[in-house]
């Protein structure tokens, strides 16, 4: 094992690598897996990123996500585009090699996207080509008591970006943002936080979407507040409004947060968790609440039916 390796880096991951302007990549190890010190990722947090994740070796969600990766791009003014087939064959080759050496499991799969190697030169013409690194390890067991208990965010003082200085939807590497927000949460005794934008409007957690459920209907921050467009709150909205489940995409503010029956975070890798304190408050009754419950089971039964659908790659190992 390489001296840089240490225990917080996945022993039991498979990480491939793309060259910048040409159509091969190699999947390696982790102790093998590295990049230039010249990269703009590393000295500017110029780059793009998903997360998708598998079940039961199927990639959930693909064309959403790279739809959602090219917007990202087009937001960041990237003057040139990387081989998106490139990426998908990247991610499902790390995938399938992960599978035959560790088995079969259900994986969190990450997608950066450099806009190149150059000159430290905050120009981006002064680089080269963009190029594909993908991680993929497994997504552990969330704890039984996520769903039955809940968990506790807490607020905090550091504001989301707004949309003139970095769009929210823009999903970067640039993340400082969130990474400074989080440990203030935890600071503040909560697992995550509630971040809100400069007018005082709720937006989103460092790694999710928010919801409330106040008086009986569902809001979520609309995304004028300043929010990326999660992929399973897309999902939870759809569900919604199938099941005839009263919705809306709005601003709100904490109070609404204080003041209401019930909250939750939605994501890829998590997808739907009740949040029953925030700041040490109850939310409700502090027990997850029934229509978070209820669209919980709703999410996990439409994702199986989707995967259903679908092929896994577990058949190509």
């Amino acid at each position: 094992m390489n001296g840089f390796m240490n225990t917080h880096i996945p022993e039991k991951s498979k990480v491939a690598i793309s060259f910048p302007g040409r159509s091969d990549f190699r999947v390696v190890p982790p102790n093998e897996a590295y990049v230039s010190v010249f990269d703009r990722s590393f000295h500017f947090g110029d780059s793009v990123y998903e997360v998708v994740r598998t079940y039961d070796g199927v990639l959930f969600g693909m064309k959403e996500h790279t739809d959602r990766l090219r917007n990202s791009m087009k937001l960041g003014l990237w003057a040139h585009l990387p081989d998106f087939s490139l990426i998908e064959r990247m991610i499902k080759d790390t995938c399938r090699q992960y599978f035959s050496e560790f088995g079969r499991k259900d994986l969190y799969v990450r997608v950066t996207v450099s806009r190149g190697i150059g000159d430290t030169n905050i120009d981006p013409t002064t680089c080269g080509q963009p190029y594909a690194v993908v991680i993929a390890k497994e997504i552990p067991p969330a704890p039984d008591w996520h769903a039955t208990k809940g968990v506790e965010f807490a607020t905090v003082q550091r504001r989301r970006n707004s949309h003139e200085a970095l769009p929210p939807s823009m999903k970067s590497g640039n993340y400082l943002n969130n990474v400074l927000a989080i440990v203030e949460a935890k600071h503040n005794g909560g697992s995550d936080a509630v971040m809100v934008n400069a007018h005082g409007f709720v937006t989103e957690g460092t790694t999710n979407n928010l919801f409330i459920v106040k008086n009986g209907v569902v809001w979520t921050p609309s995304m004028d507040a300043g929010i990326l467009e999660g992929i399973t709150r897309a999902m939870i909205l759809n569900l919604c409004r199938q099941h005839k489940i009263p919705v809306e995409e709005r601003l709100f503010t904490i109070q609404d947060v204080f003041s209401c029956e019930e909250l939750f975070l939605s994501s890829t890798t998590r997808e739907i968790v009740p949040i029953t304190k925030l700041d040490g408050q109850a939310i409700g009754n502090a027990k997850p609440g029934p229509v978070t419950v209820s669209l919980r089971k709703l999410l996990r039964e439409h994702i199986a039916s989707e995967v259903k659908k679908q092929p896994s790659l577990f058949e190509m190992v």
